[in-house]
């Protein structure tokens, strides 16, 4: 008998020991599981609108920022960006593709008369983001006015009552926080006092809603006693609504963020629920993006609190996970970190040589490392109406990736941010109950990578010219001394990739000789880069945002706003003599040249100056660096330190990809050369500058025109315009400062103190507010609002 005993006992202590080693492999695979879901960084992308209510004849101007959310910094993989404008269904109206580099960049949309007056959505993304579930791309309602309106009463009173216990869960005999929401019908929040009423209607305790509609209250639940809510709004109107039947069993998780330096968590249970799990392991898991720091704890005690240093928190967004002894989720909540997220701020002024008919106003930029940013700028009347966006780039980047339901106003929590803010940001976390981020989907599902990262455009060809021995397919870049030799598949097809060439753009092909000359060939290319296949907007996210469509209604949009001058109305700007002497030399200028270059016409005296071509761009503001071993490369950057990026070369509007064609071109050959040396040229790609070169025509180049096939690059990138501002009836009535822009700066360079200024109209306006986003080098965020006084 004591032999039978020992050997259960044994049996017993054998299984305890499978039992451990089986939690402790849990344990081990599930921070293995959740970095492999991860494995992949996810990508997000904000679009900074210049405003949110456009006129026919306005266009939408945004500059957009791709973010790494696993390293908090910009995204660098992804060249393509896909942006479209959609109609209040979420139906495509147009889509079109744009460059992104250094994961910023800009584009335009034109508001003309076939858009009707209603509410329409931008959309931006880009294939990569494709590849997650839970990766939504970037979504904003705007307001277009085609003619006037009249406002519309609301008449609709219908209010939504939300009851969202914290971590999920309602357990009986314990105390339990709880948040509350209330939304009126246009998705907005509503301030009001409630009760919470027992059976017999006795109120049991109350609660007040702040003026985005979120509260909380404690609630004890007696698993025999029956629960509601009961608000009593303005208009006497009453609504009621029963709370969740409490669980006989189960552990509430309650967060406190309030502390300075510490994140306090409350674990709290019943007996009935202790008898079963005394003892038992649990494990509360920190994490977000595939990072996860594992604890673990018993539970000998109805209740427990964890303290955990806010030092050791992720930057930003944490979410807080409680698993059982099998690494079952059970309770979640969603917190925020404000002590470590690189949050940048700012401050400007007007700036000193401000002329007559213009205002200078210099930013300053402040953020952890003071590297340089990337800055978008609108600068609207301070009375505006049109700027009515609930989030910016921080909230889009650290805020909203996380979240299942949208938050009011999100961009209020990053400006300004103070002790208030916090908390009430922690209170509407608190209702958020669970991430984004399906456990299910972590522990069995690893995401499938059908769209890799895109950068530029594909093109597929096909030559038609019968190739003799010893020639070669090339493609000539401006200069028949630069050449890229292409391979030939079955001697007929080729293929070219990562082309980041816009619409419009020009290639020449060329077939070069055994003898060394060239012969035009005829080919046939399918650029490959846009598809234009139409998508559109899933239903949940127009849901989500049904609060746009009374954007109208709430607006004073009368009979009589008259905003932009009639197309048959022409006002002669004034003509300067002087200037007008000076451009005269200047026969080569297009419309792709604007105010911001210098242009110089090679005559004599400069001829004289600069025997070469490479001299005159040494001269003109910028640096020639000529490598003397192998092919002599040719490295050309910006002289001014705070001007940095790639420095655009073109050709006869044909952009020059590879620099070292330029070495040893002398200057007799070439007609004008125009400089851009401040980063300003309405080229995405021209952040350091930009030089456009003309060469003198003449019969040699006509007759080497005849060997050339040239091919206008389509299904691309849209080559972004230089912002222009309509022309409005006034620059001072009311419908300007209520509607109309100031200026949209959409990439303006800080040099490595945060320092840059900006040159806007004057408009003889008392005051304007200026509207600032951006991202820095090192991943900093900054979305700053200030008002300026011109008097």
């Amino acid at each position: 008998m004591k032999s039978f005993n020992r050997l259960i006992l044994s049996t017993l202590c054998l299984l305890g020991l499978f039992s451990s080693f089986g939690q402790e492999a849990n344990k081990k695979q599930l921070p293995k599981d959740y970095k492999n879901y991860f494995s992949h960084f996810r990508e997000a992308i904000h679009l900074h609108l210049n405003k949110t209510t456009y006129f026919v004849g306005e266009e939408i101007w945004w500059t957009a920022y791709a973010y790494n959310k696993k390293t908090n910094s910009p995204s660098l993989e992804t060249a393509n960006l896909y942006c479209g404008l959609y109609d209040k269904n979420g139906k495509q109206i147009r889509k079109e593709l744009f460059l992104l580099k250094d994961g910023v960049g800009q584009g335009n949309f034109k508001v003309d008369s076939t858009l009707s007056s209603g509410i329409y959505f931008i959309k931006a993304g880009t294939k990569w983001m494709k590849n997650f579930d839970e990766d939504l791309p970037f979504f904003q309602s705007i307001t277009i006015i085609n003619k006037p309106l009249s406002p519309r009463s609301i008449t609709s009173s219908n209010h939504d009552l939300q009851i969202l216990p914290e971590g999920g869960h309602i357990i009986s005999n314990v105390e339990n926080m709880i948040g509350i929401r209330l939304i009126d019908e246009n998705g907005r929040g509503v301030p009001v006092k409630g009760d919470i009423l027992n059976g017999q209607g006795n109120v049991v305790t109350s609660f007040y809603t702040n003026e985005y509609g979120v509260g909380k209250f404690k609630l004890d639940a007696n698993p025999n006693e029956s629960y509601k809510v009961k608000i009593t709004l303005d208009n006497k109107k009453t609504i009621e609504k029963l709370i969740p039947k409490s669980k006989e069993k189960g552990i509430a998780m309650a967060i406190n963020n309030i502390l300075e330096d510490k994140l306090v968590i409350s674990i709290r249970t019943n007996n009935e629920t202790l008898k079963d799990i005394l003892n038992n392991p649990f494990h509360i898991a920190v994490h977000r993006d595939g990072i996860m720091t594992l604890n673990s704890f018993n539970l000998d005690s109805v209740s427990r609190t964890i303290k955990i240093d806010k030092k050791k928190l992720l930057p930003g967004m944490n979410i807080i996970t409680l698993f059982d002894s099998e690494l079952i989720p059970i309770s979640e909540r969603l917190t925020f970190n404000y002590k470590n997220a690189n949050i940048a701020s700012a401050s400007v002024k007007p700036y000193p040589g401000t002329s007559n008919d213009s205002v200078s106003i210099k930013v300053n930029t402040f953020s952890k490392k003071n590297t340089s940013m990337s800055l978008s700028v609108s600068v609207l009347p301070k009375s505006t109406v049109v700027n009515n966006t609930d989030t910016n780039i921080v909230s889009n980047f650290l805020l909203t990736p996380y979240l299942q339901l949208p938050i009011e106003n999100s961009s209020r929590y990053f400006s300004k941010i103070n002790r208030t803010k916090e908390y009430e940001l922690d209170l509407i976390l608190l209702t958020q109950g669970w991430s984004r981020y399906k456990w299910d989907s972590i522990f069995n599902k690893t995401p499938e990578i059908k769209y890799p990262f895109e950068f530029g455009i594909s093109a597929i060809g096909r030559i038609d010219t019968k190739m003799r021995n010893g020639e070669a397919l090339a493609l000539i870049q401006n200069s028949i001394n630069s050449m890229f030799f292409l391979e030939l598949k079955d001697s007929i097809n080729f293929t070219l990739t990562n082309l980041l060439l816009e619409n419009g753009d020009k290639m020449k092909f060329s077939i070069k000789k055994k003898s060394g000359g060239l012969r035009r060939p005829k080919l046939n290319i399918d650029f490959q880069g846009l598809d234009y296949k139409s998508d559109s907007i899933p239903l949940f996210l127009i849901t989500n945002h049904l609060h746009a469509r009374t954007t109208i209604e709430q607006w004073k949009v009368t009979e009589g706003i008259n905003l932009i001058k009639p197309k048959d109305l022409i006002k002669l700007d004034e003509v300067i003599l002087t200037e007008e002497k000076i451009e005269n030399k200047l026969t080569r200028k297009s419309p792709l040249i604007d105010s911001s270059f210098r242009g110089v016409k090679i005559d004599e005296k400069e001829l004289r100056r600069s025997p070469l071509l490479t001299d005159l761009i040494a001269r003109n503001g910028f640096r020639v660096i000529v490598n003397p071993r192998g092919r002599g490369e040719v490295l050309i950057t910006n002289i001014k330190p705070f001007v940095l990026g790639p420095v655009r070369i073109y050709e006869n509007d044909i952009p020059v990809l590879d620099s070292t064609q330029l070495l040893n071109i002398p200057l007799n050959q070439i007609d004008e050369v125009y400089f851009e040396t401040d980063g300003m040229a309405a080229d995405i790609n021209a952040s350091g500058g930009a030089i456009r070169i003309y060469r003198k025509e003449g019969t040699s180049l006509k007759l080497s025109s005849s060997r050339f096939a040239e091919k206008l690059v389509k299904n691309s990138f849209t080559k972004p315009k230089e912002f222009y501002r309509p022309k409005y009836t006034s620059s001072i009535d009311q419908n300007f400062t209520d509607f109309g822009i100031v200026h949209w700066e959409p990439q303006l360079l800080t040099n490595k103190k945060g320092e840059a200024t900006l040159t806007i109209p004057d408009d003889k306006l008392p005051a304007i507010t200026l509207f600032i986003e951006g991202i820095g080098e090192d991943g900093s965020l900054l979305s700053h609002t200030q008002e300026i006084s011109l008097n």
